[in-house]
């Protein structure tokens, strides 16, 4: 079933290089879940909701057409060849193999889609809560870098040795949105800008609802889960695609230790020097690909790659919380003074801080909660959303408050967020006195509301009133249902 939003401009859109009139374009919104085993959401600008259908429909059978080919989790073309010797495959297999094995050669092995095998040992070890050994796994590593591996172009068979069990979701996805933006094009073609977001991967065309750019909210491990909205950084894009990858959230926990989802193909050991890794790219299969080859890669050896690939830009937060970007990330940022400045009745270089917990629970079929935290006014405008997290997208009918009111303002805000998803835990929330529109606030009234919902669950819902001045203040809300204690802080209080 569909899910359908319409949302009007936020702003004007500009008139350069359209097919059509932007002066009777709207924007479209359009969700699924469950598509790719995770959300999809597509924005349209479009002159009517019927052009937003037929791309919707279009990028929903590439999806499918196309997940019939390299699933790992249904019968796939790819998994009959990981059963085979050799095997004649689609043209589509053979492109994104044929990528990898380019990457796999510029960056030193640092991406490969030789490690099936090595991806199984680890989730066979998170299943048996036994650590793998380091040296059998080094040794198989070795093996399937060295196997060689055949492709007859003149009929499209692949010869797959003993050693090398494919796994090609470094790429795979990247492949289907750009696929997927393809066919929506050919079936829309009034469409005027198309943004597709695949659990976090995003790729976009055309004009968007930003003064003709999209906006898409960059997220990294230590921040928020699917559909934040407090993110690392928020970029202004025109054309191209965006993908992030990251420690924590997929980490698996065995024999009481951590360790991260990201194998390094060289020793088939998970990677730890860098927490999280964001790509701009013209593609998405680009963007897919380097986001995890950076992950592995050694800093300088990365942000030195990235730099000498055309249209690409990178930002990487290593193990200790720094940032590091190539020369052109920056340029792709919202820059404060576009934001707006911090308001009037904040103390310089003060903040509302805002500390919450997602706890576990030791619950047979427990779901993460979906959360949201905003800010309004005593009218019940909506000012500024600090969170909007959940597994799924659904959280927006699940916390019905949050829902009713001020779901349609929140879908126009950002038109996508970038960036992996975590577990349950601890959040830390910042508001810096702008709208979401980046006005600053004058001194006054404000509530904070929270509200969190969860399937086999309760449903929590609390808030604040407080009142921004020159006054530091300090607050707690107490431990509700789903959620712990909650802390807030302004201006310096203890």
């Amino acid at each position: 079933m569909r899910s359908h939003l319409k949302f009007g401009l936020l702003a004007a859109l500009t008139a350069a290089a359209l097919p059509l009139c932007t002066s009777h374009a709207d924007t479209f919104r359009r969700h699924q879940d469950h598509v790719l085993g995770t959300s999809f959401d597509l924005v349209v600008t479009a002159s009517s909701a019927e052009a937003a259908d037929a791309a919707e429909d279009a990028i929903l059978a590439e999806i499918d057409r196309l997940n019939d080919i390299f699933s790992l989790y249904k019968p796939s073309e790819l998994r009959r060849l990981n059963d085979a010797d050799r095997l004649i495959v689609s043209d589509d297999l053979v492109t994104v193999w044929t990528v990898c094995e380019s990457y796999r050669e510029q960056t030193g092995n640092a991406l490969s889609c030789r490690i099936g095998d090595l991806i199984a040992a680890w989730q066979d070890a998170e299943a048996t809560q036994t650590v793998p050994s380091r040296p059998d796994l080094r040794l198989r590593a070795g093996e399937a870098r060295r196997a060689e591996i055949g492709l007859d172009t003149s009929v499209n068979q692949i010869t797959r040795p003993d050693a090398v069990r494919f796994d090609m979701n470094a790429l795979a996805k990247g492949y289907i949105l750009d696929a997927a933006l393809t066919a929506a094009r050919r079936a829309a073609p009034e469409a005027e800008g198309l943004l597709v977001n695949i659990g976090g991967d995003i790729r976009a065309w055309g004009e968007g609802p930003h003064d003709g750019a999209w906006s898409v909210a960059v997220t990294d491990a230590s921040e928020l889960a699917d559909g934040a909205s407090a993110p690392a950084g928020t970029l202004r894009i025109r054309s191209g695609a965006i993908a992030a990858s990251g420690q924590g959230p997929r980490d698996r926990e065995i024999a009481g230790q951590a360790f991260g989802h990201v194998i390094s193909p060289a020793d088939g050991w998970p990677v730890a020097h860098v927490r999280a890794a964001s790509v701009y790219a013209p593609t998405a299969i680009e963007a897919d690909a380097l986001a995890t080859a950076l992950m592995v890669m050694e800093l300088k050896s990365g942000l030195a790659y990235i730099a000498s690939q055309p249209g690409i830009e990178a930002e990487i937060v290593t193990a200790d919380g720094r940032r590091h970007a190539t020369s052109g990330w920056s340029a792709l940022q919202i820059r404060p003074d576009e934001q707006g400045s911090k308001g009037a009745g904040w103390p310089e270089d003060k903040r509302l801080d805002v500390a919450l917990t997602i706890p576990e629970q030791d619950t047979a079929d427990y779901e993460r909660p979906y959360v949201a935290v905003w800010i309004a006014d005593p009218r019940r405008n909506l000012v500024r959303i600090l969170m909007l997290a959940g597994d799924e997208s659904r959280w927006m009918e699940e916390n019905y408050f949050w829902y009713r009111r001020f779901a349609l303002k929140a879908g126009s805000l950002v038109d996508a967020v970038a960036g992996p998803t975590r577990r349950p835990g601890r959040y830390d929330l910042q508001w810096d006195g702008l709208t979401d529109d980046g006005q600053t606030v004058p001194p006054g009234d404000y509530i904070l509301h929270v509200e969190a919902a969860r399937e086999h669950g309760g449903h929590q819902r609390s808030s604040h009133a407080f009142t921004l001045s020159e006054a530091p203040f300090s607050a707690t809300i107490p431990a509700g249902e789903e959620l712990g204690e909650i802390e807030i802080r302004f201006g310096g209080a203890k």
